[in-house]
């Protein structure tokens, strides 16, 4: 089998480090489809394959089964996950709070030097959908929630929100084939929540929010039956 040459342990890293190189390069794979559904991800393959032991990879899919990409199962090892209906509209009945509660807490403790990255996110989402570049637009949606988590310093909610990152990817990229007709009254909506948060208007805000995720919740349920 061919060695990834792009991923080895150089000098001084650690295994924490290395397995959390690995738990994305691998996340990477499952989010585009690579590792399809179902798939059992063994230790001794991928460790031959990343040319690294066998303990950075048990460490990797760990995160993995946190990320909920795979599940680990006794006697049965390791499996990707399979994305359904049911476990899309979970996901969104918890990330759509989630986000929410990001929103309210930015219009409350934004300050002139901290507002500056939310700025650069929403031009970067402008530049992106005049070039109709719909993967380089929604990948821009988790850098406009970092931006945000920087300015209310909730270290929870960052960590909960960028653990439900791989799982959002996966949706998105499931249901890419619907998302160059969204994304025009996608935009619309980042730019009027961007006002409201700017005004410090909450509750507008997370109407926006809401709306936003709806929308993504129907793309990603459409996507079932057409992509």
């Amino acid at each position: 089998m061919q060695k990834d040459k792009l991923l080895t342990k150089g000098h001084g890293m650690s295994q924490i480090n290395l397995s959390q190189q690995i738990a994305s390069r691998l996340s990477e794979r499952i989010v585009r489809g690579e590792l399809a559904a179902g798939t059992r991800l063994l230790e001794i393959q991928l460790a031959d394959e990343l040319a690294v032991s066998r303990g950075p990879i048990r460490e990797a899919l760990r995160q993995l089964a946190q990320w909920r990409l795979v599940d680990i199962l006794p006697r049965r090892g390791v499996l990707v996950t399979t994305l359904t209906t049911r476990t899309a509209n979970e996901l969104y009945d918890v990330v759509i709070p989630l986000y929410e509660l990001l929103t309210r807490e930015t219009c409350r403790h934004w300050t002139p030097e901290r507002l500056p990255p939310v700025y650069t996110t929403i031009e970067k989402l402008k530049g992106y959908a005049r070039a109709n570049d719909t993967a380089g637009y929604y990948e821009s949606q988790f850098a406009f929630a970092r931006a945000c988590c920087t300015i209310i310093e909730n270290t929870l909610l960052a960590e909960l929100l960028r653990d439900f990152e791989p799982g959002l990817r996966r949706i998105y990229h499931r249901s890419r084939c619907l998302r160059d007709a969204a994304m025009a009254d996608h935009l619309e909506l980042m730019r009027q929540l961007i006002r409201h948060v700017t005004d410090r208007e909450s509750e507008s805000a997370v109407r926006r929010v809401r709306e936003i995720g709806e929308l993504e919740r129907e793309l990603a349920l459409k996507s079932f039956g057409k992509c």
